[in-house]
């Protein structure tokens, strides 16, 4: 069974850096909006990890936090 979702695209109206935490992430304000457009998210049980990423913007998908997130999910998921 595949499990499908809308993310919707975040914009940030402002943001500031007021810190930074202890593990090194900075302490951030923000307010941000969510706009109509976005992303449709897609994830199905499989017997191995595999990412797919279609659309205009796919060719840039490996300078973006896509790449490092799937292998966390991967090493997760304990998929191989």
């Amino acid at each position: 069974m595949a499990v499908e979702a809308f993310a919707p695209a975040k914009i940030n109206l402002t943001l500031h850096v007021t810190g930074q935490r202890a593990d090194g992430y900075h302490l951030l304000d923000s307010l941000v909006v969510f706009a109509d457009v976005g992303d449709r998210v897609r994830a199905e049980r499989a017997d191995g990890f595999s990412l797919t990423v279609d659309g205009p913007m796919a060719a840039g998908v490996r300078s973006t936090i896509i790449a490092p997130c799937s292998i966390t999910l991967r090493e997760f998921s304990a998929c191989t």
